[in-house]
């Protein structure tokens, strides 16, 4: 199952990367309008993690571009910012965690997903 993970932030994503089951999941960065359309497009994909830490979500239109879509987001943000928080609960995202529950709980939160 592929999973974009929208962000910029490489080392991250890296680290989430390095946790997931590989014989489950597939994990792929999203940095950009065009990766995720073309991931919409060509996979079936029903699951979507979305970092609030930067101004991604914004710039690349994520809202509009699965609005018409059966995915099930979950936002992730730092613990130091509960206002990213609120972001990710406006954006209409199914789940909020910060970046270390998400890095601990990865398969745990994917497989009861998915």
């Amino acid at each position: 199952m592929i999973i974009p993970v929208v962000t910029k932030d490489i080392m991250y994503f890296s680290r989430l990367k390095s946790k997931i089951n590989v014989n489950k999941y597939n994990l792929v960065q999203v940095k950009n309008r065009k990766e995720i359309e073309n991931i919409l497009s060509n996979e079936n994909c029903s699951l979507l993690i979305v970092d609030f830490s930067d101004d991604l979500v914004k710039s690349i239109e994520l809202k509009d571009l699965i609005k018409n879509k059966d995915i099930f987001s979950v936002g992730y943000y730092p613990h130091i910012n509960e206002n990213l928080k609120q972001n990710a609960i406006k954006f209409g995202t199914g789940k909020q965690v910060t970046r270390n529950q998400l890095f601990k709980n990865i398969n745990d939160i994917v497989d009861e997903l998915s």
